[in-house]
C-alpha cells in the first residue's frame, strides 16, 4: 500500500488545482487564479523531482506511447468540439450579434490549434 500512496499524489495535484482554480474564478479573483496555476506548476516540478530522487520510473516506452495516444485523441476531440462550437456560434450569432465575438474566438482557437498541430507534426518529422 505504501508504494501506491505516492501515485495518489499525482492525481491529487491536478484535482486540487482544478478545484482551487474553479473557486478562484467563481470568486472573480484573477490574481488568485494565476497564483493557483503558478503553485500547481511549482508543486508538479517538485513532485517530479521527488520521484526521480526516489528512483521511481516516471516514463518508459509504454508510458510515452500511452501519453502520445492520449494526446492525439485529446487533440482530435478538441478540434471536433471547436468545429461544432464554431458552426453553432455561426448560426446563433446571426440571430444574436452579441455572440459574434465568441464565434471569432472559437474560430481563431480552432485555426490556431490546427496550425500548431501541423507545425509540430512537420517539426517532429524532421527531428525524429
Amino acid at each position: 500500500m505504501g508504494v501506491e500512496r505516492w501515485r495518489l499524489i499525482g492525481y491529487v495535484i491536478p484535482a486540487t488545482t482544478a478545484s482551487l482554480l474553479a473557486v478562484a474564478l467563481w470568486m472573480g479573483n484573477v490574481a488568485l487564479a494565476f497564483g493557483v496555476l503558478a503553485a500547481a506548476i511549482a508543486v508538479s516540478f517538485l513532485y517530479a523531482d521527488w520521484l526521480k530522487k526516489r528512483g521511481e520510473i516516471i516514463s518508459d516506452e509504454r508510458t510515452l506511447r500511452i501519453e502520445e495516444m492520449a494526446s492525439r485523441r485529446t487533440l482530435q476531440v478538441l478540434v471536433l468540439t471547436l468545429a461544432f462550437v464554431v458552426v453553432a456560434l455561426s448560426v446563433i450569432s446571426e440571430k444574436n450579434p452579441g455572440l459574434r465575438s465568441a464565434y471569432y474566438l472559437a474560430l481563431s482557437l480552432m485555426v490556431l490549434v490546427s496550425i500548431l498541430k501541423l507545425y509540430l507534426k512537420h517539426h517532429y518529422a524532421r527531428v525524429i
